[in-house]
């Protein structure tokens, strides 16, 4: 699923919900719809996020860019991968802030991922505390989504805020009026064209 499928995923979600929309569902379901199509989108990041990391760990290059300097030489990429696990015990993170760190280690001044992690680094946290919200239902992980969304919404959170209705509802001062789904998506591909330019 691209990030483009996603985005028609929620944006086909929100259109249902609308009073006499055909089909309809309630609104509760495309809420439901719309967390999906962000988690989606938010594993797409992740596994960019590593292939991106493995592949120029190998010295390969992306279509407009020189490979970065390397400071480390993996002779494959099984060993590119046993490497970056044996930093972390086996259990490897791919958010942006453990990125940044393991680029520093791996390529020259950490480019092109922590320039490009580090400038945005604001909107990826946020959509990682989205992504936590969706996954795991546990206090910590509700907390740190209401905390983005009370920010981005003016400091009150409405009674009842779901993942699903923030990401839904606009973004304050945007005209037109854009989702915060779309909104953090852009976001992420900005970032993504940034590590590999096309």
């Amino acid at each position: 699923m691209t990030f483009k499928d996603c985005k028609r995923f929620a944006d086909d979600a929100h259109r249902w919900s609308l009073t006499g929309s055909r089909p309809h569902i309630s609104r509760s379901r495309a809420g439901l719809m719309i967390e999906l199509s962000f988690f989606r989108a938010y594993l797409a990041w992740e596994a960019f996020l590593e292939e991106s990391f493995i592949l120029y760990t190998l010295g390969r290059t992306a279509p407009r860019r020189a490979p970065p300097k390397r400071l480390a030489f993996p002779p494959s990429q099984k060993d590119a991968k046993s490497w970056i696990k044996a930093e972390y015990g086996g259990h490897v993170r791919w958010d942006e802030k453990t990125v940044r760190g393991r680029s520093l280690r791996f390529f020259h001044k950490g480019k092109p991922f922590r320039s490009a992690l580090l400038s945005n680094s604001s909107a990826l946290e946020d959509a990682r505390a989205i992504r936590n919200a969706i996954a795991h239902e546990s206090e910590s992980a509700r907390t740190g989504f209401e905390d983005v969304a009370r920010n981005k919404m003016g400091g009150v959170l409405p009674q009842g805020l779901t993942v699903g209705r923030f990401l839904d509802a606009a973004v304050p001062g945007s005209a037109p009026p854009k989702p915060f789904l779309d909104f953090y998506l852009e976001k992420i591909e900005a970032v993504a064209r940034q590590i590999i330019p096309t």
